[in-house]
């Protein structure tokens, strides 16, 4: 291995040793698992209470667990952050029309909307559909473009939909749904739908997630 190698090799394997030590395995088994030499993990080591500048392998493994948490708790905030954008938007489209903005590519004219929110885009991007019920199965937003004011049940193919439905408006209900071929070619495919109670300001309504199969 030449030294550039071995330089450009050696902060993941450090990565990959403080990641197994927390995990509670000894330097013979970070060895093995590593497929190096216990003097390796040794040197790997001695980079590693430099870099963190502790005094025992105990301190350093406490030090990036806690960097590992808060990492995950900044991640897990903005996450949520974006969940709350996608139905702070869901909120406000009840009861509008079921197309996006017209200034969002591919979609069909809507009304006259001088920009396109955040939540339009995210929402126009994610590969899921995701759409908004009354309890009777009329769609009140689609973040795909479907005709204004129709029903579920003329976009889906599926015999027991009002009873899904009326599941759905009290507990999670999973269903697969095949689109209709008189729905939009957009849509086309069969969604494993995941339906789920309206809380809050969506109270008595029916949200749905469908990833295509």
């Amino acid at each position: 291995m030449s030294d550039s190698t071995a330089i450009g090799e050696a902060p993941k394997r450090e990565e990959q040793v403080l990641v197994l030590a927390a995990r509670g395995l000894t330097d013979k088994e970070i060895a093995i698992k590593l497929g190096i030499s216990p003097d390796t993990v040794g040197t790997y080591w001695r980079r590693i209470l430099a870099k963190y500048q502790a005094a025992s392998r105990t301190e350093v493994v406490a030090k990036y667990a806690s960097e590992r948490s808060k990492a995950a708790v900044e991640n897990l905030q903005y996450v949520n952050e974006c969940l709350k954008l996608v139905a702070d938007h869901m909120i406000e489209h009840v009861g509008k029309s079921g197309t996006l903005p017209a200034s969002t590519p591919g979609l069909p004219v809507a009304p006259v909307v001088p920009t396109v929110s955040i939540g339009d885009s995210i929402l126009a991007a994610v590969s899921d559909w995701i759409i908004l019920l009354s309890p009777a199965g009329e769609v009140l937003f689609s973040n795909r473009p479907v005709p204004s004011g129709c029903a579920l049940s003329s976009l889906v193919d599926d015999l027991d939909l009002e009873d899904v439905l009326s599941m759905a408006v009290t507990m999670e209900t999973d269903a697969d749904l095949d689109v209709l071929p008189t729905a939009p070619k957009s849509l086309a495919g069969t969604y494993s739908f995941r339906f789920t109670p309206g809380v809050g300001d969506l109270a008595d309504h029916i949200v749905g997630v469908g990833r295509s199969l």
